[in-house]
């Protein structure tokens, strides 16, 4: 099964690994144990169960057997099937950012997605035409072409939200008011975008706040901060920090304890709103 093009391994990989190494750990097999059975070393099984490498579907049987699970054999293969496809992302290599593709992936697999905005709305709340008009400024240089593909990625991606199968994630964002404020696109786009926001988080599953710019909170004064949780805990939560030229992905255990607990203290803010009661004096302005 091959890695993805930046030699990371896919989301589905992460999470096929992550699966395989809690099966094992209910059966009471140690690696060297496993990875005996399967005929191979400790450190090439681990490789499987933390990075997805060497995922091939022979292998996963026999291992499957060894831990008494034949009956899940025909999930796990199957998704060791679909891990083998190029995700949707991949006909959009040439607008995506500096950053691994897959990365897609892992907000797709995710079942809690937690959002810090600072700047402007993040690319999963936004509407097509607050869409357009960001890229337009971020990407002045594009012909109409690659600006309108650039958008449809970003609908694309928005799609986990409307899915029936699996659930939509559960989406937290707090955004700041200056990413409200700040004026992307016209006054319609704008008003668009904040009545958008507003339908989002009427959705059971969704929750918009808004920090005021007189509120002072030093928890988290950073860029852009997204934070995926996967269900069930079998691969760690992961931050991606989004900057000019593409996004960073971080699992280091101790870094991403650090932005959670960023991402918790900036939440307890007392005088943050809901997106449903945020007003601004610009809002029914017919500028």
């Amino acid at each position: 099964m091959p890695v993805s093009r930046s030699g990371r391994p896919t989301a589905a990989q992460l999470l096929i690994g992550a699966r395989l190494r809690q099966l094992r750990t209910e059966a009471g097999l140690s690696t060297r144990q496993a990875a005996a059975e399967l005929g191979t070393s400790a450190s090439a099984l681990h490789r499987m169960e933390g990075h997805g490498v060497g995922l091939e579907p022979g292998r996963v049987r026999r291992l499957l057997s060894a831990y008494g699970r034949e009956g899940e054999a025909g999930a796990v293969l199957a998704d060791v099937e679909r891990a083998s496809r190029p995700g949707w992302w991949d006909a959009y290599r040439d607008v995506l950012p500096r950053s691994p593709a897959d990365l897609i992936g892992l907000e797709e697999h995710a079942y809690v997605i937690r959002l810090y905005a600072p700047a402007v709305v993040p690319d999963l709340l936004q509407t097509p035409a607050y869409a357009e008009a960001l890229q337009r400024v971020r990407h002045p240089e594009e012909d109409d072409r690659r600006i309108a593909r650039r958008v449809e990625l970003v609908v694309r991606r928005q799609a986990l939200l409307e899915r029936a199968d699996p659930a939509p994630p559960v989406v937290w964002a707090l955004l700041e008011e200056a990413a409200l404020r700040r004026r992307v696109g016209d006054a319609e786009v704008m008003r668009g975008q904040l009545a958008h926001l507003r339908l989002l988080a009427a959705r059971p599953g969704v929750t918009i706040r808004v920090v005021p710019m007189y509120t002072v909170h030093t928890a988290l004064l950073c860029g852009p901060v997204q934070l995926l949780r996967y269900r069930p805990a079998t691969l760690p939560d992961r931050v991606l920090l989004h900057t000019l030229d593409g996004i960073e992905v971080e699992d280091r255990r101790d870094v991403v304890a650090q932005y959670l607990i960023a991402l918790d203290s900036a939440a307890s803010v007392p005088d943050s709103v809901p997106i449903s009661a945020w007003r601004t004096d610009w809002e029914d302005a017919r500028a």
